[in-house]
């Protein structure tokens, strides 16, 4: 028998059976005989997680059991001069909590660390609800099995408490398969990807979950400023008038009432919150038995009888003061892509990209760090390819970079895999389009039974989508139409005459009112074209004046606004499928002697529309996917047809000789690209290079973003909100939809004047601050009212309603059905708990002890302390106990260790003795 060396090499795998491995006696079953959810566990290295970018195979016979801790070996050396170095094993030593943990369960998962390492999964009414000074692990399965895990680090949490929560996360990572989106969260400054599991909403409470029972017994109100949007945050703070905000709301958390303070210019959306998760305390942490009150800061008797509840002269601790986070200004952050391969800032990390960002800078076996500043979430994006180190040090990588850069602690760091990217990430790159690999094909035949699908990307034929989806094209109802246009002179609107339609300069700008009667029902549009030459000055002024015309037609027009070249098909239609389009800088007039040429070329083939646009008489303006008719002086006129031009257009500039020079409508020359003669080159200039197509840049369009515009006095701020609904939408409030190729600018019906002046800024200041980097000018715009959405923008919202957007009505209703619940309530009702009655009394001293009497339960050994017993346990009467939230009883009964309970063993931490230990 070989003998092992005394540095500790390892045996190999084929010898002898185990103590493990007799202990664990079962079917044969390769390499161990532990079940396959923990052999197939990631922490081991085998072919099926190794990649195929790594330098270096590694050798399949190391299996799972063969890595072990440092206080276990995983073999039986009968030989007793055999002396094997003790390693440590994860399957040993893995967290108990853990040990259930499968993706085929879909759900939510919270744990809570207690005590130095022991972690508590937390009931179901107690999630999203979290302590100040602990930490907390929540782990996220989708129905397609992707993990998104998430570990919380309080404001007061102590040094270690952040290590063990840490360690303890990238376990169950491990254990995951490592999930999706894998990030660290700091109070107050939690994460979109975290936010976003909690639809509820999140409320800190104060403390720890075990304190001393002195510290544990100081209880007085508390008020918890709401804050956010769609996913909010109930901060606790010391009941005072400086927490009172008008724009915000609070609650005044107390028995027998809880109080709702609305200030007066909070939005809508956050009082009905507000109204929410009042309801969600009363009901989780109060036992359903409180009533709520909400005050209006309008209601002046109201508001100034609830003030003088404020007024509480209980002196807070530090640790129980509320710090409010501050104001995020993404537009201000200098954003650059960092290439990680190492934990080396200066050398493992250089810079792979300055914005502009385009999704094929991210290669599939690399790691990459998204830097946008010190006071957004960092992003670690980790390839489909990359090695396994990268994925495990992500987190760590990140955190060594912000210490680098000297960022804040708290900042978010995110670990996302390749396919699982969330918006917060994707809207910065340029040209991201979404790989869908997951739910539909890349190829599919038509057929009778989907001939109704459409491609999804205006480039990319490779992936397909159903009809009237999010990507469906705009269009307009099919009615009785009647259309004005006025041209715009400075201040001044000229009305343009019948014949003069779809006429126009591109050194001006037109407005085009268009009406749809469909029935008793009218729908008004109202475009205005922007020439290409137009100064910027003048494009600000026009909107401004289209808008206050809108504003004469009662705000029920869709305003859409429209750049010279990029005419949607639906103008077209208005204008008679026809543009002519003459150039500022050149002649306009038929009369004027000097040689003319114009440009004919389709604009949109499936509508035979027709755009003519005039150019300079220059070789480089020809272009061989066009038509062109150069006029002379002599009135003489040429036809050149490219050769990529279509018939359509080759006939059109037939009839467009008619118009310019109606003499020569019958008598005219056609010249096809490479049979030019000397004559007409003569006529233009010497020959030279002119481009073979249109470049014209379109973007593709993406998942809709719903984004809302803080209007402050000096500032504009936008919010994002996600999984958004038609109730996010607020009646005094400017919403933007975006859809990338696309904006809708919805304004609500509430909205004050001085606000509506300000829609041009918050639009100008959302594109120049745009992390993608798009021009302005390849944005379609629509401006809408409240009232007055076409079908066009409702689709992107489920299930669309008349009177489903928050305002005045669902907040009055809220209020009603909050007095109605109150009627049903009890205020009265005993709420404490009888189970005492009849059990047998023991003193506090011998309920503290190990072993117990038979007759106690351990989770509840306060049945078992008398009236004046259980006074000087917890500090309170049985009677004022339990009037107490929850949260503040279950902190009373652990820190007086009444209600405190052991660790779980785990099923599979089997005692086998070292070699030492054996000969010993």
């Amino acid at each position: 028998m070989e003998m092992a060396s005394s540095s500790g090499a390892r045996p190999r795998s084929r010898a002898r059976r185990s103590d493990l491995d007799r202990l664990c006696d079962s079917p044969p079953r390769a390499p161990s005989a532990l079940p396959d959810r923990l052999v197939k566990s990631p922490t081991f290295i085998s072919e099926k997680t190794y990649k195929p970018y790594s330098s270096k195979r590694p050798s399949t016979s190391r299996t799972y059991l063969s890595s072990l801790s440092n206080n276990h070996v995983d073999i039986d050396v009968r030989d007793p001069g055999v002396k094997v170095k003790p390693e440590k094993s994860s399957l040993m030593d893995q967290e108990p909590a853990f040990v259930d943990v499968t993706k085929d369960v879909p759900g939510l998962t919270v744990w809570r660390l207690e005590g130095k390492s022991r972690l508590i999964q937390t009931d179901e009414r107690d999630i999203g609800f979290f302590h100040e000074g602990a930490t907390y692990i929540a782990l996220q399965i989708n129905e397609d099995g992707d993990a998104s895990l998430h570990y919380w680090i309080g404001a007061f949490a102590n040094e270690d408490h952040k290590t063990v929560i840490e360690e303890k996360a990238h376990e169950l990572d491990r254990i995951v398969t490592h999930a999706a989106i894998f990030s660290r969260e700091s109070q107050y400054h939690e994460s979109s990807c975290f936010m976003r599991l909690f639809p509820d909403g999140i409320v800190y409470i104060e403390s720890k979950p075990k304190t001393t029972v002195s510290r544990a017994s100081v209880y007085a109100k508390r008020m918890y400023r709401i804050t956010g949007r769609k996913y909010i945050r109930a901060a606790c703070s010391e009941p005072s008038l400086e927490v009172l905000d008008s724009e915000a709301a609070c609650i005044l958390d107390g028995f027998p009432r809880m109080y709702v303070w609305i200030g007066r210019h909070c939005n809508y959306a956050l009082r009905n919150k507000a109204i929410h998760v009042a309801k969600r305390i009363r009901n989780l942490q109060r036992e359903g038995i409180s009533h709520i009150i909400v005050v209006d800061e309008k209601d002046e008797v109201m508001n100034e009888a609830f003030k003088k509840k404020l007024h509480n002269n209980t002196q807070f601790s530090e640790q129980t003061q509320c710090c409010r986070p501050g104001d995020v200004d993404p537009e201000n952050a200098d954003r650059r892509m960092h290439r990680v391969s190492g934990d080396h800032v200066m050398y493992n990390m250089p810079e792979a990209a300055k914005p502009p960002f385009y999704q094929r800078y991210l290669v599939q076996r690399d790691c990459y760090l998204m830097d946008r500043g010190a006071r957004l979430p960092l992003y670690v994006w980790v390839g489909s390819q990359a090695h396994e180190n990268e994925i495990l040090y992500a987190i760590k990588r990140g955190k060594t970079f912000c210490q680098h850069k000297q960022y804040p602690e708290v900042i978010p760091i995110c670990r996302i895999a390749d396919d699982s990217e969330p918006n917060d990430f994707k809207k910065n790159f340029y040209d991201w389009r979404e790989k869908d690999t997951k739910h539909r094909q890349l190829k599919k035949l038509y057929s009778i039974g989907n001939i109704e699908r459409a491609l999804f990307s205006r480039r990319d034929q490779r992936t397909v989508a159903k009809k009237n989806e999010l990507w469906s094209s705009d269009t307009l109802p099919d009615g009785e139409d009647e259309t004005e246009i006025w041209k715009i002179d400075g201040d001044k609107m000229i009305k343009m005459d019948n014949d003069q339609h779809g006429i126009f300069n591109n050194g001006n700008s037109y407005i085009v009112l268009h009406r749809i009667r469909t029935g008793s029902f009218t729908q008004q549009v109202l475009y205005y074209w922007l020439g290409s030459k137009l100064e910027n000055d003048n494009q600000d002024s026009v909107l401004d004046l289209v808008l206050s015309m809108n504003k004469t037609l009662n705000n029920q027009c869709i305003v859409i606004r429209v750049f010279d070249g990029r005419e949607p098909p639906h103008l077209m239609s208005v204008l008679g499928n026809c543009l002519i389009i003459y150039d500022k800088e050149l002649e306009d007039s038929p009369d004027v002697q000097s040689s003319r040429m114009f440009c004919i070329r389709e604009h949109d083939p499936e509508n035979c529309s027709m755009r003519v646009q005039q150019v300079p008489v220059t070789p480089s303006s020809l272009n061989s996917s066009a038509a062109f008719v150069l006029h002379t002086p002599s009135q003489e006129c040429l036809l050149w047809y490219g050769q990529k031009s279509r018939g359509s257009e080759r006939e059109y500039a037939k009839q467009m000789i008619g118009y310019i020079s109606p003499l020569s409508k019958f008598d005219y020359s056609i010249i096809t690209e490479g049979k030019e003669s000397k004559y007409f080159w003569n006529l233009i200039g010497q020959k030279q290079k002119y481009p073979l197509d249109f470049h014209i840049e379109i973007l593709d369009r993406r998942l809709p973003r719903l984004i809302v515009c803080c209007l402050n006095k000096d500032h504009v701020s936008f919010n994002s909100i996600e999984n958004f609904q038609q109730e996010d939408l607020c009646e005094n409030e400017i919403f933007l939809l975006d859809l990338y190729d696309q904006i809708y600018v919805w304004t609500g019906s509430e909205v004050v004047e001085s606000m509506q002046r300000q829609t041009p800024v918050c639009l100008k200041r959302y594109i120049a601050t745009d992390p993608a980097g798009r021009a302005d000018e390849t944005i379609s715009v629509w401006f809408l009212t409240q009232n007055n959405e076409p079908d066009s923008f409702t689709k992107f919202f489920p299930y669309w309603t008349s009177d489903g957007i928050s305002g005045e009505k669902s907040y009055e209703l809220s209020r009603k059905l909050i007095r109605q619940e109150n009627m049903k309530i009890d205020i009265d009702k005993e709420m404490v708990d009888r189970t005492y009655v009849g059990r047998t009394k023991y003193s506090y001293k011998d309920l503290l002890k190990r072993e117990l009497p038979e007759d106690v339960d351990p989770q509840h050994k306060e049945h078992n302390l008398s009236e004046k017993q259980f006074k000087e346990a917890v500090k309170y009467p049985r009677d004022q106990f339990y009037r107490l939230p929850l949260w503040k009883q279950e902190q009373l009964f652990k820190s007086a260790r009444l209600g405190h309970t052991g660790a779980s063993e785990n099923p599979y931490r089997l005692r086998i003795e070292s070699p030492e230990n054996h000969n010993q």
